[in-house]
């Protein structure tokens, strides 16, 4: 019986079960014993009816132990939820069977042990390393009950790939053995993966139903059943359940260790190719063991009520009236006045130059296959250039990523392979970046370059011939169709300051909810004319209706915005509205002195200081409001 003895179990969620198989594997009447963690007990004390029920399924070489941060967050904050942590046959406390059990039966037994115990409600499947596609197994074969499915660090299929290194050496003649059965190095070397290390004791209890060669049977049988080869007697099963999963329109979650040596992020390209509407959430820095290396509990259950509300009240309703980002620069295909600014080298375009570039570019894009969905990765620095990238994207239904280069090129490298772009446009810094790490997306220049140079950085298109073969669509060519406003859009990631960089994903009607926001909250209307020392907020602009500009200043580093670059960046605009960040400012009060008189008239016109991304000190606003006499700081 598993008690208290294992940290973090409490003794009234194990149980124990005799099953009846159904598996080919078994002769006809046998039954296995099962173990199993199960709350429902727990439930009924407190009068709780669950709301539906979560299927865990652990991976080799743990066992139901990896799923006690959910029962307990379930028991914390007393949720109405039923969670059922199996131990698979020949794994953990349950029965050791004497039979090499492959992909179809585990499957078959997992349906035995959710007839048995009589599962009848909704259920959200939960698996994790070889429990993800067992999980998924059942999911496909049960779409009645089906409610939602979660991952954590798993594979479904090859997908083309090689056996990974790990699994390679654990399944070699001359190691699997010793090193699956013989000894506990593959157990050892698994739960060395965890970071930070496990406690001791955890360490101990995932140790504790493999402490002898008998009882690390399935282990061994667990790597040889991979089924990397055609050949392998259980491909036939692994392919059938990966095709079948890109039928499930359930909603689905993957939690995500980038580290993990085993299953990397390749694997979780080919699960989000295969499962395109599933939220995805990558921890930084963690490996294969996600749910020990983090809180996986709390994101899982929030995800939860989610989607429990959203059968209450749709998510159109909850964001209000939707207006596509396009629609302000749609309106003014004849409006002449100034739209954007670039101050180093002096540029501006109107409205109707704007949208005609945006619409070209658009139309060069569709024609090297960019289409709704794809990823492209924009390494552009702010300006007309990467504004039009922004909007052409945004007319497709391509979705930006942006990433801002301060991360430098490690964080630059984690985030851009992270998001698994289509396309990256970039300038010649970026594209020796992508040469050089490996960065995925087919590449294109920002600008001409020299065929030698072009294929030295593996170029396979420029934005000049694509504004030129946009140029030249016709009428019916430019005729887009309106973006999903449910789909992606962008994912823009954090700066990195408070920890490794995060993707943040925002549909096309978050991305207007947040734009119809600020316009209201801050009176950013047409005829507002925005200085944006921060980049996203001159990427706001053309929605807004506001003319914008960003200062002459290296946007990744907020210290190079001098007072004399701001107040001659309002000028140009004639601005009402100033966004800049702390580190920003700071430098501005330190060269006010350089100001002269018209710079500093120019800057008492502005009527709105925004300033965020860092704590704020009190002393330092209050010079920012002598410098901006008449603006609401």
């Amino acid at each position: 019986m598993v008690t208290e003895l294992f940290p973090g179990v409490n003794a009234i969620y194990s149980k124990y079960l005799d099953v009846p198989s159904t598996s080919q594997v078994d002769s006809p009447g046998t039954e296995h014993r099962w173990h199993f963690l199960d709350n429902n007990e727990e439930l009924e004390q407190r009068g709780i009816k669950p709301v539906g029920t979560l299927v865990c399924v652990h991976g080799n070489p743990t066992w139901s132990y990896l799923w006690r941060s959910l029962l307990n967050h379930v028991s914390e904050h007393q949720l109405p939820w039923r969670v059922v942590a199996v131990d698979q046959l020949d794994m953990g406390f349950s029965e050791r069977t004497g039979k090499f059990r492959r992909l179809a039966d585990r499957v078959n037994d997992l349906n035995d042990l959710t007839q048995a115990l009589d599962l009848t409600g909704k259920i959200t499947t939960v698996g994790h390393d070889w429990g993800g596609i067992i999980s998924l197994g059942w999911a496909v074969a049960h779409p009645d009950q089906l409610e939602n499915v979660v991952l954590t660090n798993t594979a479904i299929h090859p997908a083309g790939f090689e056996l990974p290194s790990a699994l390679k050496l654990a399944s070699h003649p001359a190691v699997h053995g010793w090193g699956t059965k013989t000894s506990p190095a593959f157990l050892q070397v698994t739960h060395a993966l965890a970071q930070p290390a496990l406690a001791p004791a955890v360490r101990k209890a995932f140790m504790a139903p493999y402490t002898s060669a008998d009882k690390r049977e399935g282990v061994a049988n667990f790597v040889a059943d991979i089924p990397f080869s055609q050949e392998h007697p259980s491909r036939p099963a692994l392919d059938e359940i990966s095709e079948a999963v890109r039928s499930l329109k359930v909603p689905a979650l993957m939690l995500w260790g980038p580290k993990d040596p085993v299953f990397s992020d390749r694997y979780l390209r080919d699960l989000m190719s295969r499962l395109p509407h599933a939220q995805v959430h990558r921890f930084e820095g963690s490996s294969h063991l996600v749910g020990e290396d983090n809180d996986i509990a709390t994101p899982i259950f929030q995800w939860l009520a989610g989607e429990q509300n959203s059968k209450n009240i749709s998510r159109a309703e909850a964001l209000g009236e939707y207006r596509p980002m396009l629609a302000e620069l749609d309106s003014r295909t004849e409006d002449q006045t100034t739209a954007v600014v670039d101050i180093n080298p002096a540029r501006s375009l109107s409205w109707a130059e704007l949208g005609e570039r945006v619409n070209a570019l658009a139309a060069g894009l569709q024609q090297i296959g960019v289409k709704a969905g794809d990823r492209v990765n924009l390494l552009v620095p702010p300006g007309i250039e990467l504004t039009t990238l922004i909007y052409a994207c945004l007319r497709l239904g391509a979705v930006i990523v942006v990433a801002d280069a301060g991360l430098g090129t490690k964080g630059m490298g984690r985030a851009i392979k992270g998001a698994g772009p289509s396309y990256l446009v970039g300038i010649d810094r970026a594209l020796t970046g992508a040469r050089l790490f490996g960065w995925p997306g087919i590449k294109i220049a920002a600008e001409d370059l020299p065929t030698a140079k072009r294929k030295l950085l593996g170029v396979a298109h420029t934005l000049p011939e694509l504004y030129a073969a946009g140029g030249k669509a016709s009428a019916q060519e430019l005729a887009f169709e309106p973006a999903n406003p449910d789909a992606d859009a962008a994912v823009l990631f954090t700066s990195g300051s408070t920890g490794p960089a995060k993707g943040v994903v925002y549909t096309h009607r978050e991305l207007a909810a947040m734009r119809d926001t600020l316009r209201e909250t801050y009176n950013l209307k047409a005829g507002s004319a925005l200085v944006a020392g921060f980049a996203p907020f001159a990427l706001l602009g053309p929605a807004l209706g506001a003319t914008s500009v960003t200062p002459d200043m290296d946007v990744t580093a907020p210290r190079t915005l001098t007072a004399a670059a701001l107040a001659d960046a309002a000028l140009a605009v004639d601005a009402t509205t100033v966004f800049a960040s702390p580190a920003a400012l700071a430098n501005v009060l330190e060269t006010q002195d350089a100001l002269n008189p018209a710079q500093r008239e120019t800057l008492e016109g502005v009527s709105l200081m925004l300033s965020a991304g860092a704590p704020i000190p009190e002393h330092l606003l209050a010079k920012v409001q002598d410098l901006v006499p008449n603006a609401r700081v």
